[in-house]
């Protein structure tokens, strides 16, 4: 009996050190555990405030470049419908400035476009063109005089940059669904802006050229006032005309009128050849 309950207390006591030996376990498995996912959770917010200045870098320098394609295509004007006829840049070029003279009825000398070239591959379709001006108000009268060329197959719009044109694409269900409403707006750019009538353009500008004028009649009020304190100052300077127009020989006209159609070159040779008294009264240039 006394080796029976020996062999009993031997495995009770092995069966509570293996109880031990797996809380242990657990112990250090929970232990690594949070230690494993404290890394995971330090390398993981390192690399998320990486990724951050990452996404933050890609911004800003996407911005840049959307800039600077904006600038490079400032002065572009694209030209559709124009058949492809040419067999140089030099034949392009003067379909642009015959289109741009006779059809527009713009004087577009050669000098002010910079360059034209067509976009994209040689296809079945006629390809666009791209035409860059010299000056940034050479594009805008030819955009702005347009409508010339309705009902001759040839249109023109601005050089957009990709971006604008995804933008501008997305907006056109909603552009449209607001001209259902009966709302004025256009696509401007890449933005949808009201088109405000005409009354209300006159009413903005009365409203500021009134704001300008609100201090005028105290001016005009103080200046009278001003001229009535002195009435002395007045019959002298009447006096002293009379006696001058009295000494003058009869009337002839000023230089100074003249000198409002010369030219500078002209002025000076003018100004060489009048008598000392009218070279005083003549303005300098």
């Amino acid at each position: 009996m006394d080796e029976v309950l020996k062999a009993l207390l031997n495995i009770q006591k092995d069966i509570a050190q293996q109880k031990q030996d797996m809380i242990d376990v657990k112990e250090n498995i929970k232990e690594s555990k949070e230690s494993i996912n404290k890394n995971i959770d330090e390398k993981f917010d390192r690399i998320e405030a990486k990724t951050k200045q990452l996404e933050e870098k890609i911004e800003k320098q996407q911005n840049s470049i959307d800039f600077l394609e904006k600038q490079m295509r400032k002065k572009n004007i694209v030209f559709f419908g124009i058949s492809e006829s040419e067999k140089n840049y030099e034949e392009l070029l003067n379909n642009i400035l015959h289109i741009i003279n006779e059809k527009m009825n713009i004087a577009c000398p050669k000098w002010e476009i910079e360059s034209v070239f067509r976009l994209g591959r040689n296809k079945d379709k006629i390809r666009p063109v791209v035409v860059t001006t010299t000056t940034l108000s050479r594009k805008l009268q030819i955009l702005k005089n347009k409508r010339t060329l309705d009902n001759s197959g040839l249109y023109i719009k601005q050089d957009y940059t990709p971006a604008v044109l995804i933008k501008r694409r997305e907006l056109q269900d909603e552009l449209q669904r607001k001209r259902m409403s009966g709302e004025k707006v256009t696509l401007r750019y890449d933005k949808i802006v009201e088109i405000k009538s005409n009354k209300q353009q006159n009413y903005s500008r009365e409203k500021t050229s009134s704001s300008k004028t609100t201090d005028e009649p105290r001016e005009t009020t103080s200046n009278k006032r001003f001229m009535s304190e002195s009435p002395d100052n007045k019959s002298i300077e009447k006096t002293l005309l009379s006696t001058e127009q009295t000494k003058q020989v009869p009337k002839r006209n000023k230089p100074q009128n003249i000198t409002n159609f010369l030219r500078p070159a002209q002025l000076t040779i003018a100004t060489k050849a009048s008598t000392s008294q009218d070279h005083e009264k003549t303005p300098k240039n």
